[in-house]
């Protein structure tokens, strides 16, 4: 048998090259026009360059000047008695952190700590991207657990680089609910309250029992705006597209103030009517704070409370607040600077981000998360020169862009943490606005992913599902109904990976 020659080796090799070019070359195209394509979160988009946030344009001055106080507020560090600051007072912050010229980080510069509490801020917990936005990348439980000397344990579940978490009790001992919040820590050892030696509760049995729920902060910029939506529209949208809806599976409905019969609107189930109640219970249940809204604190222990009751009240003193500014008590300017502080801006989207916004209307997702609200603003007919909307003319006739209906829904089983408010029941939630998210780094309620595309997936639930999962998965039997979002995960699950790409690339220009 005759060999072949070396040049026709060489040819059949050039061919065979050819041949696998064009192979690889037909791979690439495939990939690229989806076959092998797997749709992936781009993950969040990098940090400003600033941590300081913006207010709402438009303000005037003496409101420009409250949000600017009010960024000191919410910076500052708290103590338990009013001989604990660090910080000399009524004087410029000394030492300030790079990222915080308002004040500094690590100087305790106020007071009024209850003997328990979740934190010792506000922006330690409000900080990512910016003052006011999401829990960060770095847990700061592991430094307020021990701030000047304290000697609390950090739970198993606050981890290092987890999402902040604050902890519910779903029952009581006697099996009847709870649904309060506990808190992480007391004030056991630190140098500001040397004879407190108060335990804190019992987490490893609750998580043991699976009576245990958590929640996240959620970012606190355009509340103003959100506040500023009357009822008359969240019900018009309510009511808007219901064929579409009820094909679905989509309901909702919105949990009430009791007291005056309004919409409730503001927290993980839409709990707080206003700001001003969402901010006053920050201070009171996050930093122990007692105030004019909650003058009792949430704990009352002898060796460990150093603060009077109800401690942050207007400052009437004049020997200490004589400027106008300082008189308005700390929990207020927090409600100052969520009315004031400016709405999440979204980045330029790109072609597939493009295709993705008209693919989340497509799919349902808009149903839910309401891309807008627009806020009154229009003139007052008996008197011309007049309009009728907000009080602060910056907020008037404002387009919202939040991405949510403001109503709560059954979400079943795989989001249940079994905790009522009001009348939001076990497994509904009010719908995340999505402003913003491009730059979270936590999703859903309790922070158990980083990844878009796993929260996209656990909006779906069957009926009677134990949750699989779920970090507040019910040791007790709980019987859960469908989720409302199974009909629109069932048709992002549908559409080709390029067209889930999209829509997570649009989210993530929000």
């Amino acid at each position: 048998m005759n060999q072949p020659s070396s040049s026709s080796t060489i040819k059949r090799l050039a061919v065979g090259t050819v041949i696998l070019g064009v192979a690889i070359a037909s791979a690439v195209v495939a990939q690229t026009n989806g076959a092998w394509f797997k749709a992936k979160d781009p993950g969040p988009r990098p940090n400003p360059a600033s941590t300081i946030p913006n207010p709402v344009p438009g303000l005037n001055d003496n409101e420009t000047a409250l949000f600017n106080e009010s960024l000191l507020r919410v910076s500052e560090l708290e103590g338990s008695c009013d001989t604990c600051a660090q910080q000399p007072q009524n004087v410029p912050p000394i030492d300030p952190d790079p990222k915080n010229p308002f004040s500094p980080l690590a100087l305790v510069n106020s007071a009024g700590m209850s003997p328990v509490f979740n934190a010792d801020q506000c922006f330690i917990c409000h900080f990512q991207p910016a003052i006011g936005g999401s829990s960060t990348a770095q847990n700061p439980a592991h430094v307020i657990a021990h701030r000047l000397g304290g000697t609390n344990t950090v739970p198993d579940f606050e981890l290092p680089d987890g999402a902040f978490r604050e902890v519910r009790f779903k029952f009581n001992e006697d099996g009847t609910r709870d649904g309060g919040v506990h808190s992480l820590f007391t004030l056991q050892g630190r140098s500001d309250a040397p004879d407190c030696t108060l335990q804190q509760p019992d987490f490893a049995k609750a998580v043991r029992d699976r009576n245990i729920a958590f929640r996240i902060p959620l970012q606190l910029f355009g509340l103003g705006l959100l506040e500023a939506i009357p009822d008359s529209a969240i019900r018009a949208n309510l009511n808007a597209n219901q064929d579409r809806k009820q094909q679905l599976g989509i309901k909702g409905h919105p949990n009430m103030v009791p007291n005056n019969g309004t919409i409730s609107r503001f927290g993980w189930k839409a709990q707080n009517g206003s700001i001003n109640i969402f901010a006053g219970e920050a201070y009171s249940v996050e930093m122990g704070i007692s105030n004019d809204l909650f003058p009792i604190g949430r704990s009352e222990d002898p060796n460990c409370t150093l603060a009077y009751e109800p401690f942050d009240i207007p400052r009437t003193q004049p020997e200490l607040y004589n400027n106008p500014l300082k008189i308005m008590p700390a929990w207020l300017m927090f409600t100052q600077f969520m009315r004031f502080v400016d709405a999440p801006q979204p980045a330029p989207m790109s072609a597939s981000a493009t295709h993705g916004k008209e693919l989340f209307s497509a799919v349902g997702c808009a149903l839910c998360h309401n891309p807008s609200f627009q806020t009154p603003g229009v003139a007052n007919p008996s008197r011309p020169s007049e309009e009728i909307g907000h009080h602060v003319v910056a907020l008037r006739g404002k387009t919202v862009n939040l991405y949510s209906d403001l109503l709560v829904h059954h979400m079943g089983a795989t989001l249940a943490d079994n905790v009522i408010q009001g009348n939001a029941g076990p497994d509904e939630f009010r719908t995340t606005p999505l402003w913003g998210l491009g730059q979270r780094l936590f999703f859903l309620h309790d922070g158990r992913t980083k990844d878009l595309t796993v929260a996209i997936q656990d909006h779906f639930s069957r009926r009677f599902s134990d949750g699989g999962d779920n970090p507040s998965k019910d040791l007790r039997s709980y019987t859960y109904g469908p989720s409302e979002a199974n009909g629109v995960v069932e048709k992002f699950n549908a559409l080709s990976e390029t067209d889930k790409q999209a829509i997570l690339d649009f989210l993530r220009s929000l």
